[in-house]
C-alpha cells in the first residue's frame, strides 16, 4: 500500500471520485457526479493505492491565511477498514498541513466515524447538526 498526493488531473482522481461516490453518496441516494467539483482543483488530495487501484482517499481544503484546514471526503474501501490505512491517510494529510503552516484541522464527522477520529486525536467541537440528510458533528485537532 502506498499513499500518494495527487491533483485533479491524475488518473487516480477519477478512481477516488468513484470510491467517494460508492462509500459516501450512494448509500444516501445521492451522486457525487451531480455536485459542483470545480473547487476541488484548489484542494490537496491523498489516495491510498495498491497495484494502481485506489482503496482510500481524503482531501484537505487549506485555509493558509488562517493557518487552518478542513479535512473532507474521507473514504476507504470496506475490505481495508480496521487495518490502520485510514489512520495512515489522515497522518499524511496532517504531515502536509504541518509542513505548510497549517496549525489545526477541522472536519464534519458522521456519527459512525466519531470513534475513528477520536482515536487519532480529534475532539468534538459542536452540537450535532444535519448535513447531506444525516447527523454530523464538527471535530477539530490542533497540530502544534
Amino acid at each position: 500500500m502506498d499513499v500518494k498526493q495527487i491533483d485533479t488531473s491524475s488518473p487516480f482522481y477519477l478512481q477516488a471520485l468513484s470510491l467517494r461516490d460508492a462509500i459516501l453518496r450512494k448509500p444516501l441516494n445521492l451522486s457525487i457526479y451531480e455536485e459542483n467539483l470545480s473547487l476541488e482543483k484548489l484542494e490537496i488530495h491523498f489516495v491510498l493505492t495498491q497495484e494502481k487501484k485506489v482503496l482510500g482517499t481524503v482531501s484537505l481544503v487549506p485555509i493558509y491565511r488562517e493557518n487552518k484546514g478542513n479535512l473532507r471526503q474521507m473514504a476507504t474501501h470496506e475490505t481495508i477498514r480496521g487495518m490502520g490505512f485510514g489512520k495512515l491517510l489522515v497522518k499524511k494529510l496532517e504531515e502536509y498541513a504541518m509542513n505548510h503552516s497549517i496549525h489545526s484541522i477541522r472536519l464534519h464527522a458522521r456519527y459512525h466515524a466519531i470513534g475513528f477520529y477520536k482515536k487519532i486525536g480529534y475532539k468534538i467541537v459542536s452540537k450535532p447538526f444535519e448535513e447531506v440528510g444525516i447527523p454530523h458533528v464538527a471535530m477539530e485537532k490542533a497540530l502544534i
